[in-house]
């Protein structure tokens, strides 16, 4: 039988909710003190000795519970250091679609841009191809990195038919303040409708390590998505190079029907 045990005055007490079984009770016990901001994100948790006496359940109970909270990405354990609290993961939802700035502010951190670029230029084959437009016709090219809290976390290419959009050029000022989707609807009456991405395990570049202050080969996650309009064309192309240490993949999965 699991018993409390006295609290450590080190530690802020947290405690179980009494629904669930043991190991549900107490790794939302552990959210919710990670959520609350009584364990920081890059604080050392608790030794396991103070954490079964805050939480009152057996060992086996408490490291199935860390188990899965490393599974979630909200810990992680380091050999010979202890178990810290991973920085908040941008959660990124593959069954929406919505923009990069969203996600980021959604996860509690501050949007911002790095290295920003636009220009125009002939549309490459295999872009033509994706945008089902003639080879070589002039495309809006946007690069940039983007940032939370002032971290580098993603590279776009984002890539338009210079044709579609009414004279607009996207500008730094104005992707500082909205997203792209919400830029194409404003400025050049694109109403995004749906888009389907593909995704890839990628090895970083040298020149992607660098944008985004990492180590060349680190293994990042490739989103290459087109998105499709009001008026059914595909108007948008675009490459997402994620730091898959800063997010968490989820989608929303139906059935199985019978």
């Amino acid at each position: 039988m699991e018993t409390s045990g006295k609290l450590t005055e080190k530690h802020p007490a947290i405690t179980r909710p009494s629904h669930a079984t043991l190991t549900d009770q107490t790794v939302k016990a552990i959210q919710d003190a990670i959520k609350q901001g009584r364990f920081l994100p890059g604080s050392q948790l608790p030794p396991e000795m103070e954490l079964l006496q805050m939480l009152g359940v057996s060992r086996t109970t408490l490291r199935e519970a860390l188990r899965i909270l490393e599974e979630q990405r909200l810990i992680r354990k380091r050999r010979g250091l202890g178990t810290f609290v991973m920085d908040r993961a941008i959660i990124k939802d593959m069954s929406q679609n919505f923009g990069i700035t969203e996600m980021i502010s959604q996860a509690g951190y501050a949007p911002g841009i790095r290295d920003f670029a636009v220009y125009v230029e002939p549309s490459l084959k295999v872009i033509a191809e994706k945008l089902e437009i003639a080879k070589s016709s002039p495309v809006v090219v946007i690069d940039r990195v983007r940032t939370a809290d002032d971290n580098p976390v993603v590279w776009t290419r984002d890539i338009m038919p210079q044709g579609y959009l009414n004279g607009w050029m996207p500008s730094i000022t104005e992707l500082n303040q909205m997203s792209l989707y919400e830029c194409l609807e404003r400025y050049a009456n694109i109403r995004i409708i749906n888009g389907t991405a593909s995704f890839t395990p990628v090895r970083a570049s040298r020149e992607i390590a660098e944008k985004l202050k990492g180590q060349q080969s680190s293994l990042l996650l490739l989103i290459a998505q087109v998105d499709h309009d009001q008026n059914h064309r595909p108007v948008l192309y675009s490459l997402e190079y994620h730091l898959t240490d800063k997010f968490n993949f989820i989608i929303q999965r139906k059935g199985p029907a019978f």
